[in-house]
């Protein structure tokens, strides 16, 4: 026997009954009468916060077997004027009050509870902010403000409350009740005090401020501190002064007479300075030259008419502020040493030392455990470590040594707990004056080896730039993290030992023949903290080189090279004295070195009558390979350090390009310079295109090896790679 599944139970009962009583006779199946038994109204309580909101309600009807029974409903409303409702069953709110919502539908009701209320969503004032009035008179506006719900309509009937600051007057209403719009009034009458007054507007939860400016009857001054407070270091040292710079104005429409500024630190006074009078719209700058400060937050204040000697039209403008952090710094005596010295990792410890020279200034830190480094600093405290050029020793210990020769003057000294070790205990700095300079090394290792003539040329440029450079490096070891075979040229053996102070590998082999490219030089391997060359590259065509020999520019020629190696053109970018460079795409620009001591140099050689651009000037015309890295052709002319090699006349070495090595961090003689001046070359001869030179030069372009420049650790290990 089959049967049609969508029988309900009754119904198979009943047929099964038939079938039973009737034998083989099939009886048609009755229909149970489905009957509406539930109605469920969702939701059965509905609120809004704000008119216009709506809210969709739905009912459901089941049958006596929880089946939906589809059907029409009819809805209405208890107050039509609260709310209305669509036939989809969409109800938005009209006005505030509460009211009960009905739905019919097969004989059955159902309701719920409908509330409509108006929650504040804006509070504004709509009229009479910031006027101007003659004190202890009236606004000639009233102060309106509005609140609103979300749907942008005003809320009736709340009590808002007006009230004025302590003597900032009275108001013609305290507490208003809004209007149908949202709104409530009242009238400000100014109380007796100059300048900014103030009126407190508040609902229950909320409030807002109104402002207004009370001017005298009379002209009447007024005093400000305009501007920031401009401080000469915004984080000097316990042992430095430091210049605080601000500006006095009168803001009013009358002189303000004889006054007081002060200068304040944490509401002590530092600084003090009689203003006998300031006229109607004047300003002055007043500088105060203060310290030394306690380490740590200090917070500046400097205040006009401090002793409130001057009726003005407004007080609050009469102070500004700014924070300045003090560094602890501690005074080192020569030959004392100053122990128990302690840092976390990260953190540096500062010290100053004066000198009365020339003479060699040694530096020596030591501590038991830990790894501090250390960084000396000519004249002027940086305000970053890696500004610290003066001499820089960073081993992978806290027993460092650091030399500046010559030294004259005031020292600043910092070491430097370093970030990747560990805490630094028990430490000892020693200052002292008498010990010997330990020399700068130059190692030359040769892949392709020369003639004796030109080895005995790499042996004297060698010993000239060592006679130059007159203080030890800090070492590279390379013994636990080595440099590969040929990460710097082709032929380069396996660097597994210490290196003092660099190695220069050296080609002497075939390139391309006589006439093509003539050779390049420059850094491979560079110290990370100091960034002086650990590894160097020279490479040379030995046909071109046995013709550079034959014009007798063979040493000149080595001579420049190696000063690339050591950093000279090489290292000016990443050092960050090189500006405005005329390399990828900008050829011409006014590409200058503004290494300081650089600076001084070519005042030195007469470079006070270069006046068509920036000091000191960089080649800018040569392009790749040549430009930014050389002194500029049309400025310099014969100076050992320019893309031309002038034949047949002297190619000195000079004063600026051995103090531009001093601004490179190099301990170096500025009086092992060769005798130079600038030739007195006419403006237009200093503007004129530069990668040019007399008959017969040696043209040095694209003389700067180029290929990967590495940054080792104190390790050894290379830390990154800038080319």
């Amino acid at each position: 026997m089959r049967y049609s599944p969508s029988l309900s139970p009754i119904q198979l009962l009943a047929l099964l009954a038939v079938v039973g009583c009737s034998g083989d006779r099939v009886i048609e199946p009755t229909t149970t009468e489905r009957v509406p038994s539930t109605i469920t109204l969702t939701p059965n309580n509905v609120s809004f916060t704000y008119l216009g909101q709506s809210v969709q309600v739905s009912v459901r009807i089941n049958d006596q077997n929880g089946i939906v029974m589809p059907t029409q409903i009819e809805w209405s409303l208890g107050d039509p004027a609260i709310a209305s409702i669509g036939t989809d069953g969409l109800v938005t709110a009209v006005a505030v009050g509460s009211t009960t919502l009905t739905a019919r539908g097969l004989g059955l009701t159902a309701t719920a509870n409908l509330e409509v209320v108006q929650e504040i969503s804006s509070f504004t004032v709509t009229q009479g902010d910031n006027q101007e009035a003659i004190r202890d008179s009236t606004l000639a506006d009233p102060i309106a403000v509005t609140l609103t719900d979300l749907g942008g309509s005003g809320i009736p009937d709340l009590a808002v409350t007006f009230l004025p600051g302590s003597d900032n007057g009275t108001v013609s209403v305290q507490t208003a009740s809004t209007d149908a719009n949202g709104e409530a009034t009242t009238e400000w009458t100014l109380g007796p005090v100059f300048g900014e007054q103030e009126l407190l507007v508040s609902v229950p939860g909320q409030s807002i401020s109104v402002g207004a400016i009370a001017r005298a009857e009379v002209p009447t001054p007024d005093l400000a501190v305009v501007g920031f407070l401009q401080l000469s270091s915004a984080a000097p040292t316990s042992l430095e002064t430091v210049t605080v710079t601000g500006r006095v104005a009168n803001l009013g429409d009358l002189a303000s007479g004889p006054t007081r500024v002060s200068l304040t630190s944490n509401t002590a006074e530092i600084g003090t300075f009689n203003l006998p009078s300031l006229e109607p719209n004047d300003t002055t700058e007043l500088a105060f030259d203060v310290g030394p400060l306690s380490t740590g937050s200090n917070e500046l204040a400097l205040i006009t008419d401090a002793d409130e000697a001057v009726v003005e039209l407004f007080e609050s403008n009469n102070e500004v502020t700014r924070s300045i952090n003090v560094l602890d710094q501690a005074e080192a005596n020569l030959d004392v040493p100053i122990t128990g010295l302690s840092a976390g990792i990260n953190t540096e410890m500062l010290f100053r030392v004066n000198v009365s020279g020339p003479t060699t200034l040694t530096v020596s830190f030591t501590a038991p455990s830990g790894d501090a480094d250390v960084y000396v600093s000519e004249r002027i405290r940086p305000s970053s470590r890696e500004e610290y050029v003066g001499c820089v020793s960073t081993g992978p210990t806290s027993v460092e040594s650091c030399q500046v020769p010559f030294a004259d003057g005031e020292y600043h000294i910092l070491v430097h707990a370093f970030d990747q070790g560990e805490p630094v205990t028990g430490g000892t700095l020693t200052v002292t004056t008498s010990e010997a300079l330990v020399p700068y090394d130059i190692e030359i290792v040769y892949i392709d080896s020369g003639t004796q003539s030109q080895e005995d040329a790499f042996t004297a440029a060698a010993t000239r730039w060592s006679q130059i450079i007159v203080a030890d490096v800090q070492d590279r070891d390379f013994s636990s993290n080595s440099l590969p075979a040929d990460a710097c040229i082709n032929g380069q053996p396996l660097l597994d030992r210490n290196v003092d102070d660099v190695v220069i590998y050296v080609y002497i082999g075939y390139i391309d023949g006589q006439g093509g490219t003539l050779g390049s030089a420059g850094p491979c391997v560079i110290r990370g903290g100091s960034n002086h060359t650990s590894v160097g590259v020279m490479r040379f065509d030995d046909a071109d080189l046995v013709q550079v020999e034959a014009r007798g520019q063979l040493e000149g020629l080595i001579l420049h090279e190696m000063g690339h190696v050591l950093g000279i053109g090489t290292r000016w970018d990443n050092a960050d004295l090189l500006i405005n460079p005329s390399l990828p795409d900008n050829t011409g620009a006014d590409t200058h070195f503004v290494g300081r001591n650089t600076i001084i140099a070519f005042d030195n050689v007469g470079g006070g009558a270069y006046t068509t651009g920036s000091v000191v000037p960089v080649e800018n015309q040569a392009g790749p390979g040549s430009g930014d890295a050389h002194w500029r052709e049309s400025v310099f002319n014969t100076e050992l350090m320019t893309p031309f090699f002038d034949r047949d006349v002297p190619n000195p070495l000079s004063e600026v390009t051995i103090a531009s090595l001093k601004d490179l961090g190099y301990g170096v003689d500025l009086t092992q310079g060769d005798n130079y001046f600038l030739p007195p070359i006419s403006a237009s001869q200093q503007a004129a295109p530069s990668a040019s030179a007399g008959q017969g030069a040696l043209d040095l372009g694209d003389d700067i090896w180029d290929e990967n420049l590495y940054v080792v650790g104190k390790d050894g290990q290379i830390r990154k790679i800038l080319r």
